[in-house]
């Protein structure tokens, strides 16, 4: 978000960039999973894991039932929403829009005269006209919404912080001045609602989704980067710069929610600020192969692009692991071990095209096989810098950038 120096000054030093790393990844995770069994919709599985980061700010959605606000029944079978949110800055507001989106979106006029449609029509231009719109002004009221909250937010630290330092003058061995560590997350925002006959995706930041299909991997969405050219041009229209491929040089993402301070300027409206929580969609109509579909937060896709996401699930489908949550936490781990510094979550959905090879390693084998051989490798590692560390203690091994120019272990470092 801000540099650190600015940061420290004003937000107090636990809300600067750094820490933001632990010594040691967090590596238990948080699995959920479902089945549907409705419209060509199976199962789904999501997997979080806060990794290297000093806290987890990721958030996920799963609502396999749609009300609708003045309908005394939901959407009918086969609608289903899915979503995945990346918090920085702290966690309020991906999990305040995964806790709050189904609200907001269930009471949109739009939804309402989508339900209100005939199935024919639901399926059709007319159904899909109302439902991007009813979803960009889900994204709108809730971006309106959490600004509302964090404001009262650092209100109520700031009046805490008044008393505070009004009952440390009063003290006559108090000293210092607290800082107020002021709420000012965001977070992007990439949503999938199933309908019978369409997969659509809304999407703001680079959280992304994917599709298999007919064994192709297709994008539901696609990152909203500073340095994209559509995005770079507003940003400077809005008075901002991107420099090192982030927003003001500093903030990675160009559309999402919260991140108040790059929606500040009163002479434009919401979608022409320097970051928008307006979404972007990509809609497929509904196939009988559709195969699966990849939720994920940028955590995953740092390591991995589509195609080897999508190769990686069906891999381990087509080694006959059922279970969608130990694939997704397969994933993660997998992508642990490719360097991914990130807080980590994934989720899985599988439809009626998806088809498990039956004779393949057996229930969870695939999943052990893989795990053994993870915990084998990371075994074979910390043994070998054990052995260095012993044989450096012993002198068998001399550390380079101590010896002296002279010295024979400098003559072989420079012959080496």
């Amino acid at each position: 978000m801000f540099p650190s120096f600015i940061t420290s000054v004003f937000f107090g030093e636990n809300a600067s960039q750094r820490g933001t790393r632990s010594s040691e990844p967090i590596t238990e995770k948080t699995t959920v999973r479902g089945t549907i069994h409705k419209e060509g919709i199976e199962s789904y599985a999501f997997s979080g894991m806060q990794g290297w980061r000093v806290t987890m700010e990721d958030a996920h959605m799963v609502h396999t039932s749609i009300p609708v606000q003045g309908r005394s029944e939901p959407l009918g079978s086969g609608h289903a929403l899915f979503g995945v949110m990346d918090g920085h800055g702290g966690d309020f507001t991906s999990d305040y829009a995964a806790k709050n989106f189904l609200r907001l979106f269930s009471v949109s006029p739009r939804l309402r005269k989508y339900a209100d449609m005939s199935a024919s029509d639901q399926s059709s231009v007319p159904g899909i006209e109302c439902l991007r719109p009813a979803l960009t002004e889900t994204f709108g009221r809730l971006d309106a919404e959490i600004r509302k909250q964090q404001n009262l937010r650092n209100e109520q630290r700031f009046l805490g912080q008044q008393q505070q330092q009004q009952q440390k003058e009063a003290a006559p061995l108090s000293s210092g001045h607290s800082r107020v560590r002021y709420e000012r997350s965001g977070s992007t925002c990439c949503v999938v609602l199933v309908t019978p006959s369409h997969i659509l995706c809304a999407n703001a930041g680079d959280s992304r989704a994917i599709l298999r299909r007919a064994g192709r991997v297709l994008p539901l969405s696609f990152d909203h980067k500073p340095n994209n050219a559509p995005e770079l041009e507003r940003i400077h229209n809005a008075g901002g710069f991107v420099r090192c491929k982030r927003v003001d040089g500093d903030l990675a993402v160009s559309r999402g929610l919260g991140d108040f301070t790059y929606k500040g300027n009163e002479m434009l409206p919401v979608d022409q600020q320097k970051v928008i929580p307006n979404p972007e969609f990509v809609c497929y109509p509904r196939s009988k192969n559709d195969e699966f579909m990849v939720l994920a937060c940028d955590g995953i896709w740092d390591v991995a692009n589509n195609e080897q996401c999508g190769s990686f699930v069906q891999s381990l489908l087509d080694e006959g692991e059922p279970d969608l949550g130990l694939i997704c936490e397969e994933a993660i781990d997998t992508c642990l071990d490719k360097n991914s510094r990130d807080n980590m979550t994934i989720g899985l959905v599988s439809f009626g095209g998806c088809k498990l090879q039956r004779g393949g390693l057996g229930l969870n084998n695939a999943i052990w096989q893989r795990r053994t051989a993870r915990q084998a490798r990371s075994l074979q590692q910390t043994a070998k810098k054990a052995a260095t560390r012993a044989a450096s203690n012993v002198g068998l091994i001399v550390e380079t950038a101590a010896a002296s120019p002279s010295s024979p272990a400098a003559h072989l470092a420079r012959c080496s």
